[in-house]
């Protein structure tokens, strides 16, 4: 048995470890399965490892036996295990136990959709919603608003933690890649997102370009008729028309008129 007194409290590396992540505003990663650790307890010859988080969360320390790891931060294990140590009678005091810890990408995301690179990626930890997309490489051209993500069915560690959620939870794209939902909604092992492709606008009649095109929230009729070119020589501009679910809308105007996904502008031939 192995056994020393401590005066000194949580090492000066973890402060360090904490201020940093503080600085940076982001959270300190949480350890998952299949995870690797290593535990120093300095001045002592405990072993280091490193130690597997195995499927039931906990790591298999010496000396005391199960040590519960899943959801911690390293610096809150370091904590379990210097209690663990004190409770044991394996060591006194307050011993300085410091924390290493290696994320094994375990995780499975899948992502489809009008994004760039469609496929199933892995990942470690915590994984956003934002994050994910960035693996696909973004958003790609013809991407609406609309990203659905898909939940996985939840084993017991995030049955917890994610109690409540939806099968299918709807979001913005543009709140995502704000990052209004960057931090809120977290990624399950075995989840879907397929990010819905915009449904576009089509222009005809005396414009350049007609065809299909994707716009933007917000987006005008004159700017909406410049991405078919503009209006011809031949087209009537103080006649453009705006049919919306099959119904034409009034008092069109060039610089007030919102245009919405799936209208249908038509640019008629000018009196000569």
């Amino acid at each position: 048995m192995v056994s020393r007194f401590w005066n000194g409290t949580a090492a000066v590396a973890g402060f360090v470890l904490a201020a940093a992540v503080a600085a940076a505003g982001q959270t300190a990663p949480k350890i998952d399965t299949a995870d690797q650790v290593t535990v120093t307890v300095v001045g002592t010859e405990l072993p280091i490892g490193p130690f597997i988080v195995d499927a039931d969360g906990s790591i298999d320390y010496p000396y005391v036996g199960r040590v519960p790891a899943r959801g911690l931060t390293a610096r809150e294990l370091g904590a379990a295990v210097a209690k663990r140590l004190v409770d044991a009678q394996v060591l006194v005091g307050s011993p300085q136990v410091t924390v290493a810890l290696e994320q094994t990408p375990s995780k499975t995301v899948t992502v489809s959709g009008a994004v760039n690179t469609r496929g199933e990626f892995m990942f470690a930890g915590e994984l956003s919603v934002f994050d994910a997309l960035v693996k696909a490489g973004g958003a790609a051209p013809d991407a609406g608003d609309e990203v659905l993500l898909i939940r996985a069915q939840p084993d017991e560690s995030a049955a917890a933690d994610d109690a409540g959620d939806d099968d299918v939870i709807t979001l913005s794209r543009r709140d995502v890649e704000s990052g209004v939902f960057a931090r809120s909604h977290f990624i399950r092992d075995g989840d879907r997102i397929i990010v819905n492709r915009a449904r576009q606008v089509y222009i005809d009649g005396y414009v350049s370009r007609p065809g299909g095109y994707t716009i933007e929230p917000g987006t005008t009729l004159r700017q909406a008729l410049s991405l078919a070119g503009g209006v011809t020589e031949l087209g009537a501009v103080n006649r453009v028309r705006v049919l919306r679910d099959g119904e034409r809308v009034d008092d069109v105007e060039l610089d007030k008129t919102i245009i919405q996904p799936g209208d249908t502008i038509t640019v008629p031939k000018r009196f000569m």
